[in-house]
C-alpha cells in the first residue's frame, strides 16, 4: 500500500509532512515513528514481532529490540494524547508482537493544480461558446470592430455594458468601489491577525508529574509506583529550579505546565514495569523515555537509577540521588508504598500507611526520613479525621528532634516535620528557621502549607492565602485543601483565600 495519508480512528497521518493531526491538534513525529505507524496502518490487524518490524521498518539495520519497544511506547503515548478514555490503538499480543487495532482508512490525495487546470479549461470552453459574435454597424457608413476584451468574466461583463452605452466614468466608479472594498477587508484581517486572543500559556519552568496505572489500585506495584513518583518530584524540586506539580487533576485554562513527566506502571509477560517519559510540551518533543522492571527485590537500585537518569536529562548529572533514604530495601519499599495511603483523607487509608511506616521503623528505628514521614502521617490523621495517637506521636517527634541535632544532610521532609512540631509547641521563631532549612532542599506542598500557617501566626493573612493557593496548585486535591484548613490549627479559608474557597465549596471539589 503506497498511500501517504491515513485516517487512523480520530487521527489523520500525513506521511509526507511527518504530521499526525486531529481537530485542533497537530503533532510532529520523528521519521522513525512515522515509518512505523505507516507500516502498521498499511497492515492493520496483523501481528508483527520485533524482528519483523526491524526488517520491514528499519530495513534490517542494526537496531535493538529496546528501540522497537520504545518506539511502540512513544506511539501509544502520542495517540492516546493524555486522554484516559481514548480507545486502544496499538496492542501487545503476548509472545507474538504488536498490532494496530484502530480502524484505518487510506485517503486519496488529489492534486490541486490538476483540478484547477481542468476547471479553467471547462470555464474557457464555456465562455468561448457564449462570446458575442463580431458585428458591423454600417449605419452612417461606419464599421465598428467588436473584438472581445481579453479579460475575466467580471470585466468582460463591464465592457459589454460599456458597449451598450454605459459611460466610462461609471465604470471607473465601480472599479474604485471594488478596490476600496478589498483594501478594507485586507486591513481588517491584518488587524485581527495582529491582535490574537490568548486563552492559556505554557510555563517552561513548571514540570507536571502524571501518574498512570493500567492495573488495580490494590496492586502492590501500583502503590509502589505512586510513591516513586512523589520521590522523583522531591528529587527534582531539590536539584533544579523547576517548579513541580502532581498532576492528579487538570486545571483548565490559565498557566499550564511547559514540561511533563509521565510515570506509567504496566503488566507485561516478563513482569511489571515502570515507564518514564519526559516531554517538553512547549516543543512537543519527547526528550527521555525509559523502562524499568519493578520488583520488591530491586527497589533501591531502580529508584536510584531512575532518579539519576531524570536528573541527567534535566542537566544535573553531577548530583547523586538517594542521600538520606532508608538503606534497607524492605524499609524503603514500605515507605514508598505508605505514601500511596498517606496522600488520602480516608481514615482507613491513613492508618494503613501509618502501619507500613511502623513496619519500616522496625528495620531502621533511627532513620530520620522514616521518622519524619511517620510523624507527618500522624498529624495528617489528626487534622483530617480528628483521631489522635497521643503519647506515641509525641515520642516520635521528640526522637526525630534529637536525631536532627547531629544530622548533616537531612532531606526537606525532615525539616518540614520539625517545623510543624515547633508550630504545635508554640515555638514560632524556631519553626520559621526550620522551614527556611527545608526551602534550601526543595519546596513541596507541605512547605507551602506550613508557610501559610506561619504567615497567619505573624498576622499576614495575604501571604497566608497566597501560600495556601500555591500548595493547592502544586497538588490540586481535596486533601491538600483540607490540610491547608485544618493542619495544626483551623484556618478560615473563606477569608484567607476566598477564590480557592469559592471554587471548592465546603470540602467538596468542584473544579474538575
Amino acid at each position: 500500500m503506497s498511500e501517504s495519508v491515513f485516517e487512523i480512528h480520530d487521527w489523520t497521518l500525513r506521511v509526507d509532512d511527518n504530521m499526525l493531526c486531529r481537530p485542533e491538534r497537530e503533532v510532529y513525529l520523528e521519521p522513525r515513528l512515522v515509518n512505523l505507524l505507516r507500516f502498521l496502518a498499511s497492515h492493520t490487524g496483523t501481528v508483527f514481532g520485533r524482528d519483523s518490524l526491524i526488517n520491514e521498518v528499519w530495513d534490517g539495520a542494526e537496531v535493538t529490540d529496546q528501540v522497537v519497544t520504545q518506539s511502540i511506547f512513544e506511539l501509544r503515548k502520542i495517540l492516546k494524547d493524555g486522554r484516559n478514555d481514548a480507545a486502544d490503538y496499538i496492542v501487545t499480543v503476548p509472545k507474538r508482537g504488536y498490532k494496530l487495532v484502530a480502524p484505518v482508512r487510506p485517503l486519496q490525495v488529489l492534486s490541486v493544480l490538476m483540478v484547477d487546470a481542468q476547471s479553467a479549461l471547462a470555464v474557457n470552453s464555456t465562455l468561448s461558446d457564449l462570446s458575442l459574435p463580431a458585428a458591423s454597424d454600417e449605419e452612417d457608413g461606419v464599421t465598428r470592430d467588436l473584438t472581445p476584451f481579453p479579460a475575466g468574466p467580471l470585466t468582460r461583463a463591464i465592457s459589454n455594458h460599456a458597449r451598450e452605452g454605459r459611460s466610462r466614468w461609471k465604470m471607473l466608479s465601480f472599479d474604485i468601489f471594488v478596490v476600496g472594498l478589498l483594501v478594507a477587508i485586507v486591513s481588517l484581517l491584518g488587524y485581527q491577525h495582529a491582535s490574537p486572543q490568548i486563552h492559556s500559556m505554557l510555563d517552561p519552568n513548571l514540570l507536571v508529574f502524571r501518574f498512570h496505572s493500567g492495573m488495580e489500585g490494590d496492586n502492590e506495584n501500583v502503590r509502589l509506583a505512586d510513591g516513586i513518583t512523589r520521590t522523583l518530584m522531591g528529587e527534582v524540586a531539590a536539584a533544579t529550579p523547576l517548579r513541580v506539580q502532581f498532576g492528579a487533576s487538570t486545571l483548565v485554562g490559565g498557566i499550564l505546565p511547559g514540561k511533563e513527566l509521565s510515570v506509567r506502571v504496566s503488566r507485561q509477560p516478563g513482569g511489571d514495569y515502570l515507564d518514564l517519559e519526559y516531554r517538553n510540551i512547549n516543543t512537543n518533543r519527547v526528550l527521555f523515555s525509559h523502562q524499568y522492571q519493578l520488583s520488591r527485590h530491586n527497589v533501591h537500585e531502580m529508584l536510584r537509577t531512575s532518579s539519576q537518569d531524570l536528573l541527567t536529562v534535566l542537566d544535573r548529572p553531577d548530583l547523586l540521588p538517594g542521600m538520606g533514604w532508608p538503606t534497607d530495601d524492605a524499609a524503603l519499599m514500605a515507605m514508598m508504598e505508605a505514601r500511596y495511603y498517606t496522600n488520602s483523607q480516608d481514615a482507613v487509608a491513613l492508618k494503613r500507611g501509618i502501619m507500613l511506616l511502623d513496619q519500616s521503623l522496625v528495620a531502621q528505628p533511627d532513620q530520620p526520613l522514616l521518622l519524619a514521614e511517620r510523624y507527618l502521617a500522624g498529624e495528617a490523621l489528626v487534622a483530617l479525621t480528628g483521631t489522635s495517637e497521643g503519647d506515641q506521636q509525641q515520642e516520635i517527634g521528640t526522637h526525630l528532634a534529637s536525631l536532627a541535632q547531629s544530622g548533616d544532610m537531612l532531606l526537606a521532609r525532615v525539616w518540614e516535620a520539625l517545623s510543624l512540631q515547633a508550630i504545635l509547641n508554640g515555638q514560632q521563631q524556631q519553626a520559621n528557621s526550620l522551614l527556611a532549612q527545608a526551602a534550601t532542599r526543595g519546596r513541596s506542598v507541605l512547605y507551602y502549607i506550613l508557610l501559610g500557617k506561619l504567615a497567619e501566626l505573624d498576622g499576614r493573612p495575604d501571604m497566608a492565602g497566597d501560600a495556601y493557593s500555591q500548595a493547592f496548585l502544586m497538588e490540586a486535591t481535596e486533601q491538600t485543601y483540607l490540610l491547608c484548613q485544618q493542619l495544626g490549627f483551623y484556618s478560615n479559608m473563606e477569608t484567607l483565600a476566598p477564590a480557592l474557597f469559592n471554587a471548592l465549596g465546603h470540602s467538596k471539589v468542584k473544579l474538575f
